[in-house]
């Protein structure tokens, strides 16, 4: 829409909506001119509001004041009780417009987001880097990793051929990453050696970028020799072809890594 069309809009909805923003007084020969300005400046600002447009509602002021004004000098005081009587109207749109400029400019609320589009991400065939300290002793390994989509919501990632310092290990895992929005973030780690499953509840924390999983029961086994409740589990993504897990735990009152697993794409 030209900014002719927006002020021709303006004038025209002000033209027609000119009486009763003010009482005039009968005893003031300016009060219909006074009337039809202010009149016909609130219209226009009032229909810019209505549409979101704050060029809109400034040309339209303008324009609207104008013709108020031209018109209202033509009206015989005598009409000042047919113009009391749409003051009220007048106001009702006045108060319309004013909402409808406070919920344009408010923030969005927060919603519950409907799906984990990182889920894709997970797809495909990894090498995995793995860096573990649990014992006092730093080992250093690697393993192999395929990642599917078994369902819209569950990511299924596979780590197998594990190799500690070049050598075999039996060690192999299955995780499922999982989101709803009646569940939330879930994550179910399964060590397919003797069948034992350990499942984590998790959150996403902006301010970071990661998500955060903790262990759903205390009697579940993370951690050689610490508790479950001081355990959790950090979720990070580098683009779409570097992502790593790393494992937390309060130990002696700090906050301490103890083991990681980085993801890169083959």
């Amino acid at each position: 829409m030209t900014l002719f069309l927006k002020t021709s809009i303006a004038a025209v909805l002000s033209a027609t909506l000119l009486t009763g923003c003010v009482n005039p007084d009968q005893n003031d020969p300016n009060a219909a001119t006074k009337q039809g300005a202010v009149g016909g400046a609130l219209l226009g600002l009032t229909m810019g509001a209505l549409t979101g447009d704050a060029e809109l509602a400034a040309k339209g002021a303008i324009a609207g004041g104008v013709a108020g004004g031209v018109s209202g000098s033509m009206v015989d005081l005598d009409n000042n009780r047919e113009n009391q009587r749409h003051s009220s109207r007048d106001e009702a749109i006045a108060q319309i417009g004013n909402n409808q400029q406070q919920s344009a400019n408010a923030a969005p609320s927060p919603t519950q987001p409907q799906a984990w589009a990182e889920l894709d991400t997970l797809t495909g065939n990894w090498q995995v880097a793995i860096w573990s300290n649990t014992t006092g002793e730093t080992i250093n390994a690697k393993a192999d990793a395929a990642g599917s989509l078994t369902k819209t919501t569950t990511a299924q990632i596979a780590i197998d051929n594990l190799q500690v310092n070049g050598s075999a290990n039996s060690l192999a895992m299955t995780a499922e990453f999982s989101f709803t929005p009646e569940s939330g973030y879930v994550l179910s780690v399964k060590n397919n050696v003797d069948n034992s499953t350990a499942q984590f509840v998790g959150e996403y924390q902006a301010t970071n970028n990661r998500y955060n999983f903790y262990p759903e029961s205390a009697d579940v086994s993370v951690i050689k020799g610490v508790d479950a409740s001081q355990v959790r589990l950090e979720l990070g993504f580098a683009g779409n072809n570097v992502w790593m897990v790393d494992t937390w735990a309060a130990i002696d009152g700090q906050d301490v890594k103890v083991q990681s697993y980085r993801f890169t794409r083959s």
